[in-house]
């Protein structure tokens, strides 16, 4: 799958006469990662139907660069990488500094916004504001809507590619 990425990024570059320049480049992965540091995110598992082997709990920044450097032929920096919602709050942020929220509907659900760091009991510190992906999409992964799904939610879910994720 990075191979494939890698490819066409190498063509896109090519087709645009940079493929020779050393270029910052950000990564927006739309999927469940833990993210470890601004340019490190371990997949915790596909969704939305996807499916490749030997990605879940790995680095998805490394696998991209060991791709693009199996490749040898141009030279990029990723210096970021970021769920799709943050990107969509990003992008609004460009434009009005006021945006509190990214939202995503398509193949998926989810949402992110802007909070008090006093009011995130997962980390230390109180000073400041951080983006929170709320991964919404994953709502009832964990067995909290089981009193509500009817058995043909149950049959869906026993045929889709990820059973139990994303119901």
């Amino acid at each position: 799958m990075f191979d494939h990425i890698a490819d066409c990024l190498a063509n896109f570059l090519e087709k645009l006469g940079i493929k020779d320049k050393k270029l910052p480049l950000g990564f927006t992965f739309s999927f469940p990662c833990q993210q470890t540091k601004l340019d490190e995110s371990v997949l915790v598992h596909w969704t939305k139907s996807f499916r490749a082997y030997g990605v879940e709990g790995k680095d998805v920044v490394s696998l991209l660069k060991k791709s693009i450097q199996k490749r040898g032929d141009f030279d990029v920096d990723i210096l970021a990488v970021i769920n799709d919602t943050v990107g969509t709050m990003m992008t609004c942020g460009y434009d009005d500094h006021h945006c509190e929220i990214g939202l995503i509907v398509g193949t998926g659900t989810n949402a992110c916004y802007m909070e008090q760091m006093r009011n995130l009991e997962l980390l230390d510190g109180d000073e400041g504001r951080m983006c929170v992906n709320t991964e919404w999409g994953a709502f009832g992964d964990d067995g909290a809507l089981e009193d509500l799904r009817t058995d043909v939610d149950r049959e869906i879910d026993a045929g889709s590619l990820n059973p139990g994720k994303q119901l």
